[in-house]
């Protein structure tokens, strides 16, 4: 499994990938879709952490919506602000996806306590517009999934006429009436959901990581 050096290497890329491309990102997040499905799943960033969908910023959350001139020129003005979200990433507990689908099947092997101590196995499915994966890990051990009304991406805004982005959960209520962002922190432990050490999220920040289009 990906270390926590090699996390936070690609936490600090990311951060100061000025060549981030956003437009082929989106197009590329926006298509790919979770298994298949399209999705338009970036949305603008307000202050305190709240996000808005494009449509629902023209006064119709839910009208369909084309990546044209119009949705960019919208993306760009957010990102002068507090910035966009973008998903790309997912964690599926509630999935059953066969191994023979799964590029990569990942056993957690970091356990705290002693072996006799665990009894339930989580199965969780990390998935990208590119790839799918297997993590399983005990539930014993503490290492907070997400929800199916969660999705992992990028926050992404403009500082200094340079790009800055960082990793973070979006997550929404049952009814989809209201998002928020919250960002991924080395500060916590790893078995917190929004750590960038929780095993989950090492993994999927790996992930995301090849998904993002970079200028040429």
């Amino acid at each position: 499994m990906i270390t926590d050096e090699e996390v936070l290497k690609i936490v600090q890329r990311i951060k100061n990938a000025n060549n981030l491309d956003i437009k082929k990102t989106i197009e590329k997040a926006s298509t790919a879709g979770y298994l298949g499905e399209e999705h338009f799943y970036c949305t603008v960033i307000e202050e305190g952490g709240m996000t808005h969908m494009v449509p629902e910023i023209l006064g119709d959350r839910y009208k369909s919506m084309k990546l044209d001139n119009l949705y960019f020129d919208i993306i760009s003005k957010a990102l002068d602000h507090e910035g966009i979200y973008i998903s790309l990433g997912y964690c599926a507990s509630h999935l059953i996806i066969p191994d023979s689908e799964c590029s990569q099947i990942i056993e957690y092997d970091d356990y705290d306590l002693n072996e006799d101590e665990y009894e339930y196995l989580m199965d969780y499915f990390l998935i990208t517009a590119d790839d799918v994966k297997k993590f399983s890990v005990y539930g014993e051990e503490g290492i907070a999934g997400h929800d199916r009304i969660e999705d992992v991406g990028l926050m992404v805004n403009i500082i200094d006429s340079n790009y800055k982005a960082y990793f973070a959960l979006r997550s929404t209520d049952q009814c989809m009436s209201s998002f928020r962002v919250l960002p991924f922190s080395e500060k916590y432990q790893k078995e917190h959901p929004l750590s960038l050490f929780n095993p989950i999220n090492k993994i999927l920040i790996e992930m995301i990581d090849k998904t993002i289009v970079l200028k040429e």
